[in-house]
């Protein structure tokens, strides 16, 4: 029987992406909010999303699809992206 992993909240979610994103792009972690748009806001581009995606894809055994980071414009947005990757891969779906 496949054990069940319940998917992290949102507030675990954003602890990932505060740690991943200070680590990989130097941000204050505090700058790091639900509301905060990943280029306006943290000066991010396209290229930094990509890395930030494989980042937490190679740490956390998740798989972001494309169709998922295609709607990902804000810190909100990314949490809900990976609370959507985790129930996938939790649930046996890809």
């Amino acid at each position: 029987m496949p054990s069940q992993v319940a998917t992290p909240t949102s507030e675990d979610v954003l602890a990932v992406l505060r740690s991943t994103m200070q680590a990989e792009f130097g941000l204050d972690p505090d700058a790091i909010e639900l509301s905060a748009h990943l280029i306006d806001d943290l000066d991010l581009d396209s290229i930094d999303l990509v890395d930030l995606a494989v980042s937490l894809e190679e740490d956390r055994g998740i798989k972001l699809d494309e169709d998922d980071l295609k709607s990902v414009r804000t810190v909100g947005d990314a949490v809900n992206a990976v609370r959507a990757a985790f129930a996938r891969s939790t649930s046996g779906g890809r």
